[in-house]
């Protein structure tokens, strides 16, 4: 519902309390809920769209919640459950959609590899016994009932798909390919089908049935064209501010002509809706530079869905800021696709000892580049991320621990520097690092520093620091994700505002989609209460 409040365009805000509109003796009041580090700019006055929900992030996790926000609910199949706790509680509500059932009650005393139990739940649903190896069909069917459709619009930098869309096509899921799919397309049917369709560009390929990152990426795009989700989407879109924005009603004294102020507890007496700005960018044939429009939601909801992958993790050390010293791997292959880099260039610094930087390894061998591999650690650290893969499943990666270990020795354009740090990078493209007691200098042609990285919530008030499990500190998916309630994933130091994905620690694709089965399980229980 829309009202006028104040003489602008408004959402009916959330909060349990209604505006009525002000009388002679009275004026509304808008405040936010904002920081210093955000000061409020003069802007030119702009359309305010208003809708029920915003998506900051279009990443697969912000996929699933506008497929299931468009309309469409699960139901059991009916199909066998090799849980026999669950299956009886399937069973018994099979006319009931999942979505209208008790998350607690039927994620009760299921284990996996998310510490949130709805995303165990939808995994546990769509992919039984995974983690043993089986391979059984999924126990949802899926119904798209209008009725249940909630306005919300999905805002990301890039096509749909989020950081999928960044990097290197050639490369491999870590995942299986059928844990990269979203509900009701099977992603091996969709690759079946895009290989009969001869219009289709580019090559598909599987490895051990892992997927390309092409065919991952190509198959998010198709899913939100196929279920008739682009309408949602506003792409090439950047979030620069998300504030909530309180309604206040202040006093007027009759005799003074004074406000006065209408108590003391904002955030407990008074409504709110969500303020989110930011601007899109207009590609457009005929000029090289993009267009900026800018824009403004207002929302009873906002879900932060923006992945972590936003800001590189960096070592401190000086010279990092050099030309020739790169934080990412997109940044590394641009650079070869330049010719910057190749077969006759110096070597190349390559900093990190996790997949990402085994990503990097890969890619200098695929074009012939020397490496120097500098890592902290000792190759054979038993929490290395290579003891967890399968060998079988896993060659490449494998391959490249056992040249870490110094085991493998085929590719004679590669030598490790392991339990060795970077003390200084030098404008001459030295690289001095310390290990075993002494420094020594490595002549490079460029260095890659591949340690990690974090999310990028500058739009938020504090950069979201009062959100995380420890207060007052940067939010990071391992060691501190935002901190929500397991089962409608809302934040729990923010109401109405939730968070999905990476951001509360489920790194993979088949376990961030139980965020948008809880969102959308509050949203419609919130929906039945405010009936009554």
């Amino acid at each position: 519902m829309v009202e006028a409040v104040g003489g602008r365009s408004s959402i009916t805000p959330t909060g349990g309390h209604t505006i009525s509109h002000p009388s002679t003796h009275s004026h509304v009041a808008v405040i936010s809920e904002t920081c210093k580090t955000h000061p409020v700019r003069k802007r030119q006055r702009m359309a305010v769209q208003s809708t029920e929900v915003v998506v900051v992030g279009n990443g697969p996790s912000a996929i699933c919640l506008s497929y299931m926000l468009t309309g469409y609910r699960p139901y059991y199949n009916g199909l066998p459950h090799p849980n026999e706790f669950l299956l009886a509680k399937l069973v018994k509500n099979k006319e009931i959609s999942v979505v209208e059932q008790d998350l607690s009650e039927l994620s009760e005393g299921l284990e996996g590899r998310s510490s949130n139990p709805v995303a165990l739940l939808f995994d546990a649903l769509t992919h039984p016994d995974a983690d043993l190896g089986a391979e059984m069909p999924s126990c949802l069917t899926w119904q798209k009932e209008d009725i249940h459709f909630t306005p919300h619009v999905v805002l990301g930098k890039s096509p749909p798909g989020g950081a999928w869309q960044q990097m290197d096509g050639d490369m491999h899921t870590l995942s299986l390919s059928n844990w990269m799919e979203l509900p009701s397309m099977p992603f091996k049917e969709w690759l079946a089908c895009r290989k009969r369709n001869k219009s289709a560009s580019g090559s598909s390929s599987m490895r051990n049935e892992r997927a390309s990152i092409a065919d991952v990426r190509n198959y998010y795009c198709d899913f939100v064209a196929d279920k008739g989700l682009s309408g949602n989407f506003s792409n090439y879109s950047t979030v620069t501010s998300v504030r909530k924005v309180y309604q206040l009603r202040n006093n007027v004294d009759e005799e003074s002509g004074e406000v006065e102020p209408c108590c003391s507890n904002v955030k407990q007496n008074h409504s709110y809706h969500w303020e989110v700005r930011g601007y899109r960018s207009l590609y457009n044939d005929d000029k090289a530079e993009p267009v900026r429009e800018e824009f403004c939601y207002h929302a009873s909801y906002v879900v932060l869905a923006t992945g972590t992958f936003d800001i590189p993790n960096r070592l401190g050390s000086p010279g990092e800021h050099l030309p020739f010293v790169y934080h990412t791997l997109s940044g590394f292959e641009q650079a070869i696709k330049e010719k910057k880099l190749g077969s006759n260039s110096d070597p190349v610094v390559v900093i990190g000892a996790g997949l990402t930087a085994a990503d990097a390894v890969i890619m200098a061998r695929r074009n012939n580049i020397p490496v120097e591999h500098v890592f902290r650690r000792s190759a054979t650290d038993t929490n290395l991320v290579f003891k967890k893969l399968p060998p079988m499943m896993y060659p490449e990666y494998h391959k490249i621990h056992s040249m870490m270990k110094g085991h493998d020795q085929s590719y004679d354009l590669y030598r490790q520097h392991a339990r060795h740090k970077v003390v200084e990078f030098k404008e001459d493209q030295k690289v001095i690092v310390e290990g075993d007691g002494r420094e020594h200098v490595i002549h490079c042609s460029a260095v890659v520093i591949l340690i990690g990285s974090r999310p990028d919530l500058s739009f938020m008030p504090v950069e979201g620091r009062n959100l995380g499990i420890v207060r007052k500190c940067a939010i990071d998916c391992r060691h501190n994700p935002i901190e929500i309630d397991p089962y409608s994933y809302q934040c729990l130091q923010e109401p109405g505002l939730f968070a999905i994905g990476p951001l509360i620690g489920d790194n993979f694709v088949r376990f961030i989609r139980g965020g948008s089965l809880g969102v959308t399980n509050y949203l419609w229980r919130r929906r039945v209460a405010d009936k009554f």
